[in-house]
């Protein structure tokens, strides 16, 4: 080898030495920083007319594990999910309340009123007792119901806050494809671009899970992981209507919005396009949760006014006549209609504040005049009929009021318990998958070894350098 080739050898170590330094200091600078993949500089020989001629930098290569990443992006749309179903299920049990609170409480308070008054008959102070533990009683039922419709609208604005951030993830993607195509053509780092991309991705994944295909150019196509096609050559378009306002008649496609890729309408259900992910999810707690939810305060409602209107509480009562509890004022006829747990009212004939008599509840609504005042007879009457076997639902067992509610609550309870399971096990399923993902970073203590290897390249090139500038110059001394 003439000194010349040593000299050149010997400078394309200490440039690629140089570069190596870069990169290092890249990755240890950015140890913290999230979305960042480690960089490895590759190396290669030079040749020249097949004599080795030093080395060249190949490029510097971003350290991804694509399989690894999809999980954890998998993991993290799971997590999202479980999440907001559990923090529906737990406001809904909340106010629903457990034994001893809520509407379990009213109800007691109702009985106790009750009992009360069947002691003393004749007075009218523990009469309007029965009458404020019953409206009470209202009250709480349809605090649920405004619950119910309050966890709709937000899981209604919740779906648009996505729908509005994937649009813009979607098309600033799609600039990033753009500017990473432009910088590969013209031999450019793209890698800092990439790294962007790929959180925003990871960051969208947490709306409905998604799958990254990368293209030869450098630009990636995003699908759902059920199959619908979100990014290609352009961004599709997803579309929802936000609704502000929501009570128990709406669902979607009545009054309600449902969801559209591209202008076409696809599926929000379990089995749809974008199952999966925070976005499904409120669709799913907004149209089915919410709604069933809704069903069960109002099959509460309509056995509380079939109890009090039905004639063997009531002999006073007259076909179609409403007992203590009604619709708005009306008896119930028929199965109840969506929001009746917010129409439900105590009957105004045993209301003073609206023109009526409480001795109405000690001889019955119907009666035409006052009868003795010590009979706790019809009072009777009404506290069994909290105790009578009914069923809340066609086809479901028959219980007392407070059986019936009971269930209800224990459905709702076992929802909530459910939805925390999930929580749980998907949050230690994406801790486990970020630990590996860490694992996967920048090791600082690697680093730092792979530079004392690099300063001793260095050391070896100039050394070499060294060497070669002392024989030149021995032999121009000659």
């Amino acid at each position: 080898m003439s000194i010349s080739s040593a000299l050149s050898n010997a400078a394309t170590g200490l440039s690629a030495s140089a570069r190596a330094v870069q990169v290092v200091s890249s990755n240890v600078a950015n140890a913290l920083t999230e979305g960042y993949a480690t960089r490895q500089l590759e190396l290669t020989s030079s040749t020249l007319g097949g004599v080795g001629s030093g080395v060249r930098v190949a490029g510097v290569t971003r350290l991804t594990d694509p399989v690894l990443l999809g999980l954890t992006r998998d993991a993290g749309a799971q997590a999202e999910s479980s999440d907001t179903a559990s923090a529906f299920w737990q406001r809904l049990e909340s106010v629903i309340g457990l034994p001893n609170s809520g509407v379990s409480k009213a109800v007691s308070a109702l009985e106790t009123a009750l009992i009360s008054a069947t002691e003393r008959p004749d007075l009218d102070s523990r009469l309007g007792k029965v009458t404020e533990a019953a409206t009470a009683l209202v009250g709480t039922i349809g605090k649920v119901q405004d619950t119910v419709q309050t966890l709709r609208v937000e899981a209604d604005a919740a779906i648009a806050s996505d729908v509005k951030s994937l649009n813009a993830g979607l098309n600033r993607i799609d600039a990033l494809n753009t500017e990473i195509v432009k910088l590969r053509s013209s031999g450019q780092s793209t890698l800092g671009l990439e790294d962007e991309r790929q959180a925003l991705v990871s960051t969208l994944s947490d709306i409905v899970p998604m799958r990254e295909y990368a293209r030869a150019d450098g630009r990636v196509t995003l699908f759902t992981s059920g199959g619908q096609l979100l990014l290609d050559i352009d961004p599709q378009e997803i579309g929802f209507s936000q609704s502000y306002a929501i009570d128990a008649s709406m669902s979607i496609g009545t009054g309600l919005s449902g969801l559209t890729i591209g202008g076409r309408a696809v599926s929000t259900g379990s089995e749809g396009p974008i199952a999966g992910g925070r976005l499904a999810t409120n669709f799913a707690l907004r149209d089915t949760a919410g709604v069933a939810a809704q069903s069960e305060i109002d099959a509460l409602s309509a056995d509380l006014i079939e109890r009090f209107q039905d004639a063997a509480t009531d002999s006073t009562l007259t076909f179609g006549q409403p007992g203590l509890f009604t619709d708005m004022g009306s008896a119930l006829s028929g199965s109840p209609t969506a929001g009746l747990a917010g129409r439900l009212k105590v009957n105004s004939a045993v209301v003073p504040s609206e023109g009526g008599d409480l001795w109405r509840i000690r001889d019955g609504l119907g009666a035409s005049s006052p009868g003795l005042v010590g009979d706790p007879t019809q009072i009777k009457n009404l506290l069994g009929a909290l105790d009578r076997p009914l069923a809340a639902t066609s086809g479901g067992l028959q219980n007392s009021f407070s059986g019936n509610l009971s269930e209800m609550t224990t459905r709702v309870s076992l929802q909530r318990q459910s939805a925390e399971d999930d929580a749980a096990q998907h949050a230690s399923h994406l801790g486990e998958l970020t630990q590996q993902m860490l694992a996967q970073g920048v090791d600082t203590d690697a680093e730092m070894q792979r530079l004392l290897a690099v300063e001793q390249a260095y050391a070896a090139n100039a050394r070499v350098i060294e060497t070669a500038d002392a024989m030149l110059r021995r032999l121009l001394e000659i």
